[in-house]
């Protein structure tokens, strides 16, 4: 074997095909000149992972001078957690601005905050020659300095449609930096994920006025953030706006109670395009889903997805979920798991499930503390409702008993279920 591919084959590189996984396989710097003289040599080759490796800095420069060889026409490149700094930005800016192929970068993981590694990628994506559409940045430590760099290049780059930056520090300052690109004409992104920033309500404002212009932009996540009621308030003012194009909204753990739920509940009877909605871990308690099941009725809302997982939830709103079952034909997916709405809880529900009207496909109680009272009642709900396919029960105490009689409605004709936990 020669040495050229002895080293391939340490690397996993003979015999690829036009998609490469290497994640996790120890490989080191030492494997650069021969992934980068893989990509110089294998037009067909459009995928590549290599997350998960400690290439370094002195790796990534020599992966890039393969990436940049004409020959080369790799589309999606898979970097995550890849022991990288800033001084990677340069080397991967000018493989942005010399390769038109390349569609997905994911940088996630890497420490590329410092001496000014975000301004130098950003150079690369201003590039009229970079066709980036997907950009991962995932707990790439970076602060609100970088939002600068990255809000001027929403305003010039036309293909960027995906930008996730959950993790990082940025904090109202950045967001607000941000939406300045956010609203600008040339921006299209249609998915910004904002999850983990130690947010407040202070950057809500910018935000809403981001929603209420942007015509692209239809999915946003934020999460584990201080936006309270009063930054949802704020946000509903955008979502409700006529020209609003949100899809999916993410407010996982945004320290939420029943007082945003009227609004939440307005912005969902109003808008014609939201379709997803995670409320999980906030305080909404029962007065709040009460309030929000208005707004899930409403003939104009097109909710299909509501995750309400860890809300303080008991058996209280279980009829109001109920009615809002038996009358969305829209909504497929609901997740009220970790909620102690009990048997009686689920009982309920069940009422609103084999209601003709309901088109559910997927309903998650993991841990609602059930035990075999309720399962008869699921038992027809499985025997009556074909469109049902997922359900989740993990719970400890359902019991030989409350199986058995699951079971009988799994066995039934009607019963279409295909993932049961």
């Amino acid at each position: 074997m020669s040495l050229r591919k002895w080293h391939y084959s340490q690397c996993g590189c003979e015999g690829v095909n036009n998609r490469q996984w290497l994640s996790n396989c120890h490989l080191t710097a030492v494997c650069g000149g021969d992934l980068s003289s893989l990509l110089s040599t294998k037009p067909t080759l459009t995928e590549l992972d290599i997350g998960e490796n400690n290439l370094g800095d002195s790796g990534v420069q020599l992966l890039c001078e393969g990436l940049k060889h004409p020959h080369s026409k790799l589309q999606k490149l898979r970097l995550m957690n890849c022991g990288l700094t800033a001084g990677s930005c340069g080397n991967l800016s000018s493989v942005l601005r010399a390769k038109p192929t390349l569609t997905e970068l994911d940088l996630a993981l890497n420490n590329l905050g410092e001496a000014g590694g975000m301004k130098l990628l950003c150079e690369g994506l201003k590039h009229p020659d970079c066709k980036l559409q997907k950009l991962r940045l995932m707990g790439c430590q970076l602060t609100a300095a970088c939002c600068e760099d990255l809000s001027s290049v929403l305003s010039i780059n036309q293909t960027l449609t995906e930008l996730e930056l959950r993790g990082n520090l940025l904090r109202d300052s950045g967001v607000q930096l941000l939406c300045e690109g956010l609203k600008h004409a040339n921006c299209k992104l249609q998915k910004l994920g904002l999850k983990n920033f130690l947010l407040t309500d202070a950057c809500c404002e910018d935000l809403a006025a981001v929603l209420s212009i942007s015509d692209s932009l239809t999915e946003l996540e934020l999460g584990i953030d201080y936006l309270r009621d009063s930054g949802v308030q704020l946000l509903c003012e955008g979502l409700k706006h006529p020209n609003c194009k949100l899809q999916k909204l993410g407010l996982w753990g945004c320290d939420l109670t029943a007082d945003c739920c009227g609004d939440l509940s307005s912005a969902l009877s109003t808008s014609q395009y939201l379709t997803e909605l995670e409320l999980g871990y906030n305080e909404l308690g029962d007065a709040g889903v009460q309030l929000l099941c208005e707004g899930v009725k409403h003939p104009n809302c097109k909710l299909q997805k509501l995750g309400l997982e860890h809300c303080s939830l008991t058996a209280a709103c279980c009829g109001d979920l109920s009615s809002a079952l038996s009358m969305n034909q829209h909504l497929t997916e609901l997740d009220i798991g970790r909620n102690k709405l009990g048997d009686p809880g689920v009982q309920l529900l069940c009422q609103g499930l084999k209601h003709l009207n309901c088109k559910l496909h997927k309903i998650r109680l993991v841990n609602c503390s059930l035990t075999a009272s309720c399962c008869r009642d699921l038992s027809s709900v499985l025997n009556t409702k074909p469109t049902l396919t997922e359900l989740d029960l993990s719970d400890k105490v359902l019991g030989n008993s409350g199986i058995k009689l699951l079971c009988e409605g799994l066995k039934h004709p009607n019963c279409k279920v295909q993932k049961l936990r």
